[in-house]
């Protein structure tokens, strides 16, 4: 899925896919706290008194579907969480729990271990792909070099190294020489 997205933007497989780029791609919408008519009781709660808990969500109303994400996070983790967001949208995942806002827009609250599991190896692989860090980590590209290119955080990264095996991949390749 991670690579017929990228081949249908006409990207390689070792080109970096932004969240924006991927979102407009399959239709979703990227929202803003500002676009979304809070008080301001309520932006004080998100963005200052509870900042730590919550990195974005799904909301759906009238038709448009759209990922909102938590602007106080650093722009790596926050073009993490889209990407998460946005593979539970066009993995079509059911959530398990989902509430209304006042003003009756729908908010995406959870998803089930199994899906949020899937969206994790989706986001995973659209945001930092296999192909792309055993190209790079070939060219002797040091960690956090790839991380700035594709613009993901040390622990996205280190998350990919440790499930595409690329790293001991190239360790048993060395040693076989």
């Amino acid at each position: 899925m991670a690579a017929a997205a990228r081949e249908a933007l006409g990207l390689s497989a070792i080109a970096p896919l932004k969240p924006e780029q991927y979102a407009t791609h399959v239709g979703v919408e990227i929202l803003t706290i500002d676009e979304m008519g809070l008080s301001e009781e309520s932006r004080c709660q998100l963005l200052e008194v509870d900042k730590g808990s919550w990195s974005g969500m799904a909301i759906r109303e009238s038709g448009l579907i759209g990922v909102l994400v938590n602007p106080t996070h650093s722009p790596e983790r926050q073009a993490s969480t889209m990407m998460h967001e946005l593979s539970h949208v066009v993995l079509k995942h059911v959530p398990v729990r989902v509430d209304v806002s006042s003003a009756g827009i729908l908010l995406v609250s959870e998803y089930s271990e199994d899906d949020e599991e899937e969206a994790n190896w989706l986001s995973g692989a659209l945001l930092l792909p296999r192909d792309a860090l055993k190209h790079y980590r070939d060219k002797n590209w040091s960690p956090t070099k790839i991380m700035a290119h594709f613009g993901v955080s040390q622990d996205m990264y280190n998350w990919r190294i440790r499930m595409t095996g690329v790293d001991v991949q190239m360790r048993r390749s060395r040693a076989s020489v």
